[in-house]
């Protein structure tokens, strides 16, 4: 055995737990440091293909950047409940079903496909940026607009609520004199 190779089973390992902690997590806050583990090892994973840019950017955009914005989201909306999880019975049967189903499924598709494995082809920042600024500019900017209006959505429900709060006293001091 390697020593990529074995860097490949531990990584492997890490993206795995992570991602069935994500799901099995109680707790919010819980579930999205599963979901930071598991990115971890997915830069991980890209550093062994020889891809140390889009290791670099899986780290800085969805490992930091995303889970970051995720965590904002459950603070400033008080999302994350004091009891865990409402799912809870039969949805989590099923869930998991479906979950296992859809594993099955990738598993044969997988084996089957008969695909030929070749060694990475690293590609440079450059090649990257004119790829990505170029065929899929509309999807970047798309993306960017879906988390920008899911920032601000974020902070007007927030915002709301403390608005709320302080306008109540006002009014009644106001009735008063």
């Amino acid at each position: 055995m390697t020593l990529q190779l074995a860097f490949f089973y531990v990584y492997a390992l890490v993206a795995l737990a992570g991602a069935i902690g994500l799901v099995t997590a109680r707790q919010l806050v819980h579930a999205v440091m599963c979901f930071f583990a598991t990115l971890l090892a997915v830069a991980g994973l890209f550093l062994l293909l020889g891809s140390e840019f889009l290791a670099a950017m899986q780290l800085f955009v969805y490992g930091g950047a995303m889970t970051v914005l995720v965590l904002f989201a459950l603070m400033f909306t008080g999302a994350a409940p004091e009891g865990g999880r409402a799912t809870r019975g039969a949805v989590r049967w099923l869930a998991l079903g479906v979950t296992a189903a859809f594993f099955g499924l990738l598993t044969v598709a997988f084996a089957t496909a008969g695909w030929r494995i070749s060694p990475a082809q690293p590609m440079d920042v450059a090649a990257i940026a004119t790829i990505l600024f170029s065929r899929l500019v509309v999807p970047f900017e798309i993306a960017g607009l879906a988390l920008t209006i899911a920032l601000i959505g974020t902070i007007v429900l927030a915002r709301e609520d403390d608005v709320l709060e302080a306008v109540e006293p006002v009014e009644e001091a106001g009735g008063e004199a």
